[in-house]
């Protein structure tokens, strides 16, 4: 699909923007940053300065909109400044933020010490909690209007989508009393989901007047219950922000906490797809793709491999409960051949000779289970060949190479694809890929023990044992990780990680020591 396509259909989330709360909450820092960030300590200061001043300004309005706003905007600004360490977030936060709350020793101070605690991550909210209670402790109390942050009546949902099912952006409105105000998220479907924009507008009548109107070629849009409005949200807000997502622009960085905070204040119940397919369905439309017109000749010239890639191509699009098996579009024909498959599979050279005919059979046999019509075959059978031009170098690259192996004994072209992401991603917990790899075979255990090797070889080890001993129990711990999640050694270390233990510490005492006391170079 063209660019001008792909713009046209993300374009409700930045349309909303345009409504959006008078203070703009990430205006400041990112006309501070520039287009690469790069400021100095003393310009730096002085944004901190004008930012914590429009947070005290909307803190003392007593608007509780503007105040939520003001306060993500500040707790979004080491985003801004290029941060992505926890720890020096966290820190930045307890800092300028919680202990400057508690030197103003006044209502306001306590008042955004509710916010934070109503925004925060877990560490911020316990350090805001502590905060809180030494102010009160002194009988300064925070103003009463802090009792409704938060505390929104949900209105109503809408939900607008693309027809190849690539992205979807979910608005709902809300209202403390009689002031309505939306957020709107964008999502994007091509890979796991996860939120790509988000906004805040202040009229949410406008904001769904943007989502349900004006639809493009390509676009609709739906009412949605307020439940399945949660159910299509929680889980991509949960994922934006992190490094293995989609880098978020500071003024969605600034709203994400603002939409989290929603986004709970919505009903749990029955809000999940009402169709749910499972592998059965899966292996039916694989089937089905086999004994179709639009397969006869790719199976002709080789059943196996024309078996391999419709298993592969169904079993991707069909990964997610709510999404049929035949659910593709031009952004994830491009995410399934130009990283699912390099990452994962070990191809044949039969399997790579085919893959034109077999794709280009399945995406038209797609097209029509789906009754896209000629104007939306046309636009999937012209992306596949920009497609296809790049897949030699993506799958010959060293570095999908390399992630293959993380895969290795996992992944069959009928794998159900969440186990295997899962399975991937409990992999690389285990042993995290360095930046200097090549060449590397996860595969082999004696490629494995070197990684471990050089991460673990520098650390003291604990009483008792020698530096070879530890880095073999630091290997024996690791290979139970990378064996499967049955088991207690992984039981124990998602524990700890949910405790916001490091995956190096967690190996360090699953081997019998306390804690590092000396580092390694390699990405923990």
């Amino acid at each position: 699909m063209s660019n001008k396509n792909k713009s046209r259909r993300r374009a409700p989330a930045s349309q909303a923007r345009a409504g959006q709360a008078r203070t703009s909450p990430a205006r400041t820092s990112q006309a501070a940053a520039g287009q690469d960030g790069d400021i100095s300590q003393a310009e730096a200061d002085a944004i901190v300065r004008d930012v914590l001043s429009k947070l005290w300004e909307g803190v003392a309005s007593g608007d509780p909109l503007r105040a939520e706003l003001e306060t993500a905007t500040c707790m979004a600004f080491p985003y801004v400044l290029g941060q992505r360490d926890p720890a020096d977030i966290e820190s930045f936060i307890d800092t300028v933020l919680v202990k400057g709350a508690v030197r103003r020793r006044n209502p306001d101070g306590a008042a955004l010490l509710r916010l934070l605690m109503t925004l925060g991550t877990p560490a911020t909210r316990r350090a805001a909690s502590r905060a809180l209670a030494e102010l009160t402790g002194e009988g300064i109390y925070p103003p009463e209007w802090v009792t409704e942050i938060g505390k929104v009546t949900p209105g109503q949902a809408w939900r607008r989508y693309d027809v190849f099912g690539d992205d979807e952006a979910i608005a709902v409105t809300f209202s403390y009393g009689e002031a309505e105000h939306g957020i709107v998220v964008q999502v994007d479907l091509a890979g796991l989901p996860v939120a790509t924009t988000i906004g805040v507008s202040s009229d949410g009548a406008k904001l769904i007047e943007i989502i349900s109107g004006n639809n493009e070629e390509f676009d609709r849009s739906e009412q949605i219950s307020l439940a399945e409005a949660r159910g299509r949200m929680l889980r991509p807000l949960d994922r934006a922000g992190r490094d293995e997502s989609p880098k978020l622009s500071p003024s969605s960085i600034a709203y994400l906490p603002v939409a989290r905070s929603r986004v709970r204040r919505l009903p749990e119940g029955d809000g999940g797809p009402q169709t749910v397919y499972t592998a059965a369905d899966r292996v039916a439309a694989v089937e089905e793709f086999m004994a179709s017109p639009e397969a006869a000749e790719a199976v002709a010239a080789d059943e196996a491999s024309t078996r391999f890639w419709a298993e592969v191509l169904t079993g991707y699009s069909g990964r997610i409960p709510g999404e049929p098996p035949d659910q593709v579009g031009p952004r994830k024909l491009a995410h399934i051949l130009l990283g699912h498959v390099p990452n994962t599979f070990v191809l044949t050279p039969a399997q790579r000779d085919h893959l034109e005919p077999a794709a280009a059979a399945w995406v038209r046999w797609s097209a029509a289970r789906r009754e896209l019509g000629e104007t939306g075959t046309a636009v999937l059978m012209e992306q596949l060949p920009r497609v296809l031009s790049r897949f030699g170098e993506a799958y010959d690259d060293p570095d999908a190479a390399a992630i293959r192996g993380y895969a290795s004994g996992l992944a069959t072209s009928a794998a159900d694809v969440s186990w295997l992401s899962d399975s991937v991603g409990r992999r690389m917990f285990a042993l995290p890929i360095p930046e200097q790899h090549a060449p590397l075979d996860l595969a082999d255990p004696a490629d494995r023990h070197r990684l471990v090797a050089e991460e673990f070889g520098a650390c003291t080890p604990p009483p008792g044992l020698t530096s070879e001993e530890f880095v073999e129990a630091a290997y024996g711990v690791i290979e139970e990780l990378w064996r499967d999640e049955d088991n207690p050694t992984y039981q124990t270390a998602s524990r700890l990680f949910a405790d916001g233990v490091s995956r190096h510490d967690i190996i360090h005492r699953l081997a019998g020591s306390p804690a590092p006391t000396v580092g390694s170079s390699v990405i923990r």
